[in-house]
């Protein structure tokens, strides 16, 4: 939910006009925070630039940076900035000599856009900054720069000077309708609402308006329906960027942790082995910490493709310390040690281990495929080095991970 229309600026105008009146505000920004601002003159392609100068001052040095700024209008349509909008800007900056570049738009820079800009920063090739329409929005409605609204966009002025006052308006509106009526529009705001920020898909992810899209219809089945498993098969369709999906859980998470922790279980029982349903395990345990019986109950909804991507690891190297360090435990030991006077297990190499989950019993079984390194020796022989396959099976519940089995197949030696 947007409080400033950006379209103002290019109504009753031409083109040039209404560039230049985005231009202008920019300027004027600028200007407010003290960025010393400048036009670089007008070309033949009747264009011109605008370049702020940042003096920044410490204790013992100093240093300006002077910033070339791309001006990019698209409130009409709603587009992203793409690359190929801002143009061949390094050559641009280079002629300026300035060292940074800064991006300024009633829209936002696209993901690709945004990324190259990142990258140029990180690489001190040149600083780089992005004024989107929310940066522009919280900078335009400080108190100070409110006059700046009331210059360029008068209608958005008007609208936030009756927004201003919240309970005088919704104290207006309960006289106006039913009761229950006015109960309704009040709960929405206030489920919308979290600490003077609106929960919106645009404030969430403004970087892609179908992401945006479905993300106000999850928070509509959430907070409004108190439906989180229909909100968790919209959020885990696939209609969201991965970015965006992360946001929704992380946002939620900051503002609201009782969604997210409905939210998030509800996209883990979908048991979608994609991804969606990993992330959502992970964001849980990161964010919630729940003991180690929940973390078993609420994985055995996954994939076992996504309990391989969480445990495989952690198993493969339990199986080999618990064999290594005691062999004698396990059946695989009675075929290895009669096999020579001597015998000792040098190494255990786990792999394709498999999972399952068993809701039941509250855990988790694996098996896994081994191979087993042994030294051989008999009396008076020096001893020498083979191996032979193996298995091993185990699970895991509440208490830790246990290693039930291990067996070899030993039948190649007697062969």
């Amino acid at each position: 939910m947007s409080l400033l229309n950006f379209r103002e600026l290019s109504v009753s105008r031409t083109a040039v006009e209404a560039g230049e009146n985005f231009e202008g505000l920019v300027r004027e920004l600028g200007k407010r925070l003290s960025l010393e601002p400048v036009w670089s003159g007008r070309g033949a392609d009747q264009g011109r630039d605008l370049v702020f100068t940042e003096r920044r001052r410490g204790t013992l040095s100093f240093r300006d940076v002077r910033w070339l700024v791309s001006c990019k209008n698209f409130a009409q349509s709603g587009t992203t900035v793409k690359e190929g909008d801002v143009g061949a800007f390094l050559e641009k900056t280079a002629q300026h000599n300035a060292t940074g570049f800064l991006l300024a738009t009633t829209t936002t820079a696209s993901t690709g856009l945004k990324a190259m800009l990142d990258a140029l920063d990180e690489r001190d090739k040149i600083h780089t900054k992005v004024w989107d329409r929310h940066e522009l929005e919280h900078l335009l409605l400080q108190e100070n720069n409110l006059d700046l609204v009331k210059r360029y966009m008068p209608e958005s002025y008007i609208s936030l000077q009756r927004l201003s006052n919240l309970p005088l308006a919704l104290a207006s509106l309960e006289a106006m309708m039913p009761q229950f009526i006015y109960e309704k529009i009040v709960n929405v705001i206030k489920a919308y609402q979290v600490d003077d920020r609106w929960l919106t898909g645009e404030h969430i992810w403004p970087f892609d308006g179908e992401s945006s899209r479905i993300i106000d219809m999850v928070l509509a089945e959430l907070i409004e329906h108190g439906s989180p498993a229909k909100a968790a098969r919209l959020l885990a369709a696939g209609g969201v960027e991965f970015d965006a999906f992360s946001a929704t859980l992380d946002v939620l998470g900051t503002l609201k942790p009782d969604a997210a922790e409905q939210l998030s279980r509800e996209i883990i029982s979908l048991g979608d082995p994609k991804g969606p349903s990993l992330f959502a395990y992970r964001f849980y345990v990161n964010r919630f910490e729940p003991g180690n019986e929940e973390q078993i109950e609420i994985a055995s909804d996954l994939d076992p493709v996504d309990l391989s991507e969480i445990y495989a690891e952690e198993i493969a190297d339990f199986i080999e310390l618990e064999m290594v360090s005691d062999p004698g435990k396990f059946r695989a030991w009675d075929d290895l040690d009669c096999l020579s006077s001597h015998t000792r297990l040098e190494e255990v190499y786990v792999y394709d281990i498999e999972f399952s989950a068993d809701k039941n019993q509250r855990q988790i079984t694996f098996k896994a495929k081994l191979r087993l390194s042994v030294e051989l020796m008999y009396d008076r022989e020096i001893g020498s080095s083979t191996s032979y396959p193996g298995e091993a099976a185990g699970h895991i519940d509440a208490n830790g991970i246990y290693l039930d089995d291990a067996t070899a197949d030993t039948s190649s030696f007697y062969a």
